[in-house]
């Protein structure tokens, strides 16, 4: 019998694992830290999947998908720009990868549902693009529904972030989250978002007969296997160890870092960049990560490692801009995390500036409407003074406030057409007249530092489209696959829709575990 050693557990190494043990080899899942799930189990566990099998994606066809993937990779979005992320980029997405994605999405996602307790729901948001030939309305993203594991599994999926209460993402944005039921997801043991999808297929692989290791590292690829705390453990390797966000070497070499705004787990240390590079791997993407804004809350931490949380609705609902650090706005603010993580200055921080009215509507961070002002929340009177207190040029500020306040009260955004696009409304607030637009009238004025931040990289090893590490000549490392974000990523720059990186972590994860189990 066939022997596959998967290194790393999150969603591409779980995929990974069951499909090379549905396709009868001898698995062996071996993670580093503690716990399985990685980033995947700290994050919503959305997956970008298009024309999949659930109702809402009815409408959705193969070809549309890869119109839209192409249009995307072509955008003006990623031609040029002043933050991470934003050098050469155009046009930078591996067709074929791209095209075995979507032929792929559809079945694996209905390949999860057969093999797994995993159930999905489709996420009410739209392609980040939509507006793009392809594009499309909700349907392409889908949540895992929440699962309650088997106790021996629940004990050792990797615990949410301590912040996040047990929603859904759909919960979450649309605020339909009953307290009495969180609070019976808790005391029952109820996992949602990505704990959810971890769970489910982590019970399935361990149903299946694939074998646990916990708290064992691999470091080197052995050609016949890979060390694990120096001992080989032989079979073909299936590289799913997740980014190299947490190395700070890695990071300087190839993401000009340093990177304040980690959000991801602690275990992205290179460990599968470093065993491709050393196989002799050609690397492709590795200056691309998936981007964010961020903001840093005192005491924050994972494995007693800081960690800062995304910036995600608030910087979209009305009363609410982003400023750089000469107090002009430089972006739409309701775009995607990706787009306006990779806008923001890689060296100054910027800032989320609200007012009042904001203040007492919506909560920043963990700070609700009715909650005192935390000492890192920076507030003034006027709008002088709170320049004063970021070290922003006054007069610049004033001038961007008042530009925006003008257009916004019509609904406005003239510089950023903020507001234009759906997937923008998703992210604001639906009750407002605007659910992305409104001035900011009403003192006292607030403020948050925002910072550059991801939530893994997403360059690597280039791939063949079943995963096969490739070296510069095209030829593949014998015995040697990867999948996740340790590999190229499929899609250069670009980020197509909510959940694109737990997608294609399934999808090729998947193939790479069938083609170690067959080849």
């Amino acid at each position: 019998m066939t022997s596959v050693v998967v290194v790393g557990s999150g969603a591409a190494g779980l995929a990974a694992a069951l499909s090379a043990r549905e396709s009868g080899a001898e698995v062996t899942l071996v993670e580093a830290t503690p716990a399985i799930g990685g980033t995947t189990a700290l994050s919503s566990g959305a997956a970008w999947l298009p024309n999949n099998h659930l109702p809402l994606a009815a409408e959705d066809t193969p070809h549309g998908a890869r119109t839209y993937l192409s249009a995307l990779d072509r955008s003006d979005e990623y031609r040029s720009g002043s933050g991470f992320g934003s050098g050469p980029g155009f046009g930078s997405a591996d067709t074929a990868m791209s095209d075995r994605f979507v032929d792929e999405a559809p079945r694996v996602a209905e390949w999860l549902e057969m093999k797994t307790p995993l159930r999905w729901a489709t996420l009410p948001i739209p392609d980040c693009h939509s507006t793009l030939p392809g594009g499309y309305g909700a349907g392409r993203s889908l949540e895992p529904r929440p699962f309650r594991a088997p106790p021996r599994v629940a004990a050792l999926v990797r615990a949410a972030l301590p912040w996040r209460s047990r929603v859904t993402l759909t919960e979450l944005l649309t605020g339909q989250a009953a307290p009495d039921l969180v609070e019976q997801r808790r005391q029952a043991g109820t996992h949602t978002a990505g704990q959810a999808l971890v769970a489910a297929l982590l019970t399935a692989a361990v149903d299946a007969g694939v074998t646990i290791r916990t708290h064992a590292r691999a470091t080197r690829f052995l050609g016949t296997g890979v060390a694990v705390d120096g001992t080989p453990l032989a079979g073909r390797v299936v590289l799913a160890t997740g980014g190299f966000e947490r190395d700070e070497a890695l990071v300087r070499r190839f993401l000009g870092g340093p990177i304040a705004g980690l959000t991801g787990a602690p275990g992205a240390r290179g460990d599968g960049l470093r065993m491709a590079v050393a196989a002799g791997a050609a690397l492709h993407n590795t200056a691309q990560a998936w981007w964010c804004p961020t903001i840093r809350i005192p005491g924050d931490a994972i494995d007693d490692e800081p960690v800062h949380r995304i910036l995600l609705a608030e910087r979209a609902r009305p009363g609410a801009v982003l400023v750089d650090c000469d107090g002009h706005r430089f972006t739409n603010e309701a775009r995607s995390y990706h787009e306006v993580g990779r806008s923001l200055h890689p060296t100054e921080p910027s800032w989320l500036i609200v007012d009042a009215a904001h203040r007492r509507r919506y909560p920043i961070g963990p700070v609700r409407p009715d909650d005192p002002d935390p000492d890192w929340l920076q507030r003034a009177c006027t709008l002088p003074e709170l320049a004063r207190l970021i070290d922003v040029p006054g007069d610049a500020l004033a001038k961007t406030i008042s530009r925006f306040n003008w257009a916004a009260a019509a609904g406005e955004d003239p510089d950023y057409d903020r507001g234009t696009n759906p997937y923008d409304g998703v992210m604001g607030d639906p009750r407002a007249v605007h659910p992305t637009l409104g001035p900011l009238y009403a003192p006292p004025f607030y403020a948050v530092p925002v910072r550059p931040g991801l939530g893994g990289t997403s360059g690597g090893p280039r791939t063949d489209p079943d995963g096969r590490v490739l070296r510069d000549d095209g030829m593949a490392v014998p015995g040697l696959y990867a999948a996740g974000n340790v590999a190229a990523g499929p899609f250069g720059s670009a980020y197509p829709g909510t959940g694109a990186t737990i997608g294609q972590a399934l999808v090729f994860g998947a193939q790479a575990g069938r083609a170690a189990a067959g080849d």
